[in-house]
């Protein structure tokens, strides 16, 4: 794929990550809804600019360890909204789980998106 693709579908799966958080996707799943849009203006750039920096890599390993690494950001954040509300606000670590998870899975997800896209009409 050529750069211009490249580029093009990482601003498109960063826009996407970004517009299901808007449209209180990352809410629904358990963020917070103070920082629910947040997390997602944070982390899908970083994850843009992740995919564009890790494109000469191999496309299927990539995505599955991408893939890997976004439900392994989910359960961190999961597990750190568990524990927090749990302990009624009072596990800082916990509440940093929470955040931070949400943060990464918003970069992971990013990332894996933008390189399933530029799966999309290759016939190598």
């Amino acid at each position: 794929m050529s750069w211009k693709g490249q580029i093009l579908s990482a601003i498109l799966a960063a826009a996407g990550v970004i517009a299901v958080a808007w449209l209180g996707g990352t809410k629904a799943l358990g963020a917070h809804h103070f920082w629910s849009v947040k997390v997602a203006l944070i982390g899908a750039p970083i994850g843009a600019i992740l995919a564009l920096a890790t494109a000469r890599l191999p496309r299927l390993p990539a995505i599955a360890g991408f893939t890997v690494l976004t439900l392994a950001a989910f359960a961190a954040a999961k597990w750190g909204q568990t524990e927090f509300a749990n302990s009624y606000a009072e596990n800082q670590l916990a509440g940093k789980f929470w955040y931070f998870g949400w943060i990464a899975a918003a970069l992971a997800l990013t990332t894996t998106a933008s390189k399933l896209m530029g799966m999309i009409g290759r016939t190598e």
